[in-house]
């Protein structure tokens, strides 16, 4: 598995746990941080990215919300909702990773941590946002 990908897996069970939790985020993801012993640009990636993710999570929903057709946010499974979620905070806001990448990983990660349909549904998405936000997008 590659550092950057054990980012994002930490970052998703962090946005996840959040949702239930009344922790800050930062200390949920040092706990993850902790508990899986990454190296520490596995583990600066992830608090990067968790924090840009929560920072702007408003604007994220909003920017999913709005891409969704015939379909509530509300009704957007929590895992595929957490990965459209930092996905779309790396488009964004990580100049330095390629939208391809972005979207292979996210796609990866839904097969894994939710279903096939997933993996389709957070393609689709982030392939449309990645188009509409980044000039070098695929």
């Amino acid at each position: 598995m590659s550092r950057r990908r054990k980012a994002r897996e930490i970052v998703l069970q962090a946005l996840y746990e959040r949702e239930f939790s009344e922790l800050p985020a930062a200390e949920i993801v040092e706990r993850l941080i902790a508990s899986r012993d990454p190296s520490e640009e596995t583990a600066a990636h992830a608090r990067a990215l968790l924090a840009a993710t929560v920072t702007h999570i408003d604007e994220i929903d909003g920017t999913i919300a709005a891409a969704l057709e015939n379909w509530e946010m509300g009704r957007v499974a929590l895992v595929d909702k957490n990965i459209l979620r930092f996905s779309l905070a790396e488009l964004l806001y990580f100049a330095d990773v390629p939208p391809a990448v972005v979207i292979n990983e996210a796609i990866e990660i839904a097969r894994r941590f939710s279903t096939e349909d997933a993996g389709r549904f957070v393609n689709g998405l982030l392939d449309r946002f990645a188009r509409e936000l980044r000039r070098d997008a695929v």
